[in-house]
């Protein structure tokens, strides 16, 4: 354990000489130094056998043969396929879902057709109307893993450049229209929501024919959250607004104790019900205008000797000027940047995170201290005001290399109510399960904390009511467990006697199926739907 102490004092060491330096050449050197020295932790020879997925290269994903870049080849073969009677035809975006989403088993004796849309994208905007007509396979933001993807075609570039945004986005932007809308996504806000900017899906049916949907017509509601179950839709149109920046700030505090000084203690209450100059989590989110907060995303690392929040906020501004910001484009970093760039940081977190896993594998008083330790480096680093154009900035997560942290997760949505009794209760199972649990219930990563508003869409997981999202995040590079749902088998049970709403381009419970006809009222609706549109199935 001596060896262990050393380790520790060296590592930390590093981390001050980097803190203070000045040069790039010190800083490389550095970085170097920081880079052996997990290495060593993680007990490896080298990064290459850390385990990097990128999306598309993910097991379980098939082999694409048809690329449409029409809506006759679309119709062409899912009439195909219904004529046939014994094939499925199942659509794929930017593989940002996990696999099992997109691709289940079929039934006994059935073919499976899959195509990508990453061929086919545009955008239509009508100034005089303020709408979009967006085909399905384009890009949110730049996909860097799609080739076919630029800035220049991306949806959120072309219509910011026509003066235009959409009122919302989520974590991250690589994503298809499509596949965004067909999954739930969302972003961080309940004022806000990119669901109602949504009047009209085009929508090739089960049987090959085109469907113009649109408010309030049944079917526009139950296609537009559907995972491609009632057919493959071909466009979306918004509504637009006028374009905008968004400014906020990003902290880093401890839990406890309470303060609205956030170098004192934490600005909000994560488990009670506030104070006179704290909120609870509760009023944070559902009333973020009091808080500057229109938007926001809190990442709490319940680790031992950690027990830290970030918390990102931001709101809506038309002034480039901002007192304080000495530039109208002021970018949000989720991590630090050396030489321009944020890559050498995410290579030293992709280590670290391997080095956590196996010191909370150990699990001792030794090794709890230097997991904190480097924890809390990556948290201590992160404080920073910023403004941006709100495509580049609401996507907080857009600039993370999916390749060097490549990361996986489940989603769990809870009505959020009419007041803190639902935050408080499911904060406080979690907080109960963590410390009995240990780190090894935790893990390695953060546990994301965020809203959403209310919609209209029947198998939206906030259909009806606005929601408290929890995020259990699972770095793909970690070797044990490396399953995602063995740690995830553990946090679902938490919630057993809770009902929650999952995304559906997630991990999600093997005995989910069993509930969704009781958490989604418009269910059976849906189903009817279905039944009309695709009568093969």
């Amino acid at each position: 354990m001596s060896s262990l102490n050393s380790e520790l004092q060296s590592f930390k060491d590093s981390i001050n000489k980097l803190i203070k330096a000045e040069s790039d050449e010190n800083k490389a050197t550095i970085l170097f130094e920081i880079y052996a020295k997990l290495v060593k932790l993680k007990g490896v020879d080298d990064i290459p056998k850390t385990k990097t997925l990128n999306r598309k290269d993910q097991p379980k994903l098939p082999d694409i043969t048809n690329y449409p870049t029409t809506v006759e080849e679309i119709k062409t073969i899912v009439k195909n396929a219904y004529q046939d009677g014994n094939t499925i035809v199942r659509v794929i975006g930017s593989g940002h879902s996990i696999p099992n989403a997109i691709i289940d088993t079929p039934p006994d004796g059935k073919k499976v057709v899959f195509i990508s849309l990453e061929k086919f994208y545009g955008v239509e905007i009508d100034k005089t109307n303020n709408t979009a007509k967006v085909k399905s396979g384009t890009h949110l933001n730049k996909d860097p893993q799609d080739s076919s993807s630029t800035v220049q075609n991306s949806l959120n570039y072309l219509i910011n450049e026509a003066g235009y945004a959409l009122p919302d986005l989520g974590g991250i932007a690589h994503q298809t229209v499509g596949g965004f809308i067909s999954t739930g996504s969302s972003g961080g806000s309940t004022k806000y929501s990119i669901e109602d900017s949504i009047i009209g899906i085009s929508i090739i049916n089960g049987e090959g024919n085109e469907e113009e949907l649109k408010r309030p017509d049944d079917k526009f509601f139950a296609a537009g959250v559907s995972m491609g179950l009632l057919g493959i839709i071909t466009h979306i149109t918004f509504k637009l607004e006028e374009n905008y920046l968004v400014y906020g700030n990003q902290i880093c505090t401890f839990t406890e104790p309470l303060n609205s000084d956030y170098q004192e203690g934490c600005p909000i209450d994560l488990f009670g019900s506030g104070t006179t100059d704290v909120p609870s989590l509760y009023d944070f989110l559902n009333n973020g205008d009091k808080y500057d907060a229109e938007y926001s995303r809190l990442y709490w690392w319940p680790q031992a000797l950690v027990n830290r929040l970030t918390i990102w906020k931001a709101k809506r501004t038309k002034v480039k000027d901002l007192e304080g910001f000495d530039k109208a484009i002021l970018t949000y970093n989720e991590f630090p940047e050396y030489f321009g760039s944020q890559i050498p940081a995410q290579i030293i977190a992709n280590i670290a995170y391997i080095a956590l896993n196996l010191l909370y594998l150990i699990d001792n008083e030794q090794t709890r201290e230097i997991a904190a330790y480097i924890l809390s480096f990556f948290n201590g680093v992160v404080c920073q005001s910023f403004q941006d154009i709100w495509y580049s900035g609401l996507p907080m997560d857009d600039k993370v290399s999916d390749v060097l942290l490549p990361t996986t997760f489940t989603e769990l949505w809870f009505e959020i109510g009419n007041d803190d009794s639902m935050t408080k209760k499911v904060m406080n199972l979690l907080k109960t399960h963590f410390q009995n649990g240990g780190d090894k219930a935790v893990g390695n990563n953060a546990t994301e904390l965020y809203a959403a508003k209310a919609n209209e869409f029947w198998l939206s997981p906030s259909y009806g009511y606005n929601v408290i999202r929890i995020d259990f995040l699972f770095f793909l590079g970690n070797i044990y467990p490396s399953d995602p749902e063995t740690f995830y088998a553990q946090l679902w049970e938490v919630f057993n006697d809770v009902p929650f709403r999952c995304h559906w381009g997630k991990y999600i419970p093997d005995n989910y199926s069993d509930k969704v006809q009781s958490l989604y009222p418009k269910y059976n609706d849906w189903m009817n739907v279905r039944n009309q549109m695709d009568p093969k199935q």
